[in-house]
């Protein structure tokens, strides 16, 4: 008995350190696999209306898309818009 009282408290803060970590990486698994909405910034459709991208990726990528004048690269941002999107910069137009 007093061997079972004296690890106790080693197997309950073992216990909680695995279950804080489990948690933390389901959160993170979660976080990760979010579609997100991006605004093609300075793009058009053919309709006027804003060019659209979904992805899974995250901030500081870039994508390649044809946006009516070719393939252009744009870069994934953190930005998020008022319509609730987030930005996509364009990289080859300010060069």
């Amino acid at each position: 008995m007093n061997l079972f009282a004296a690890t106790l408290p080693n197997f309950l803060g073992g216990l909680a350190v695995l279950i804080v970590g489990g948690i933390l990486t389901w959160l993170l698994a979660q976080r990760a696999g979010r579609v997100r909405r991006y605004t093609l910034l300075n793009s058009a459709a053919p309709d006027g209306s804003p060019v659209l991208h979904l992805t899974t990726r995250r901030a500081g990528t870039v994508i390649r898309r044809d946006v009516g004048r070719g393939p252009e690269r744009f870069e994934l941002t953190k930005v998020q818009l008022p319509d609730g999107t987030y930005a996509a910069e364009p990289m080859d137009r300010y060069v």
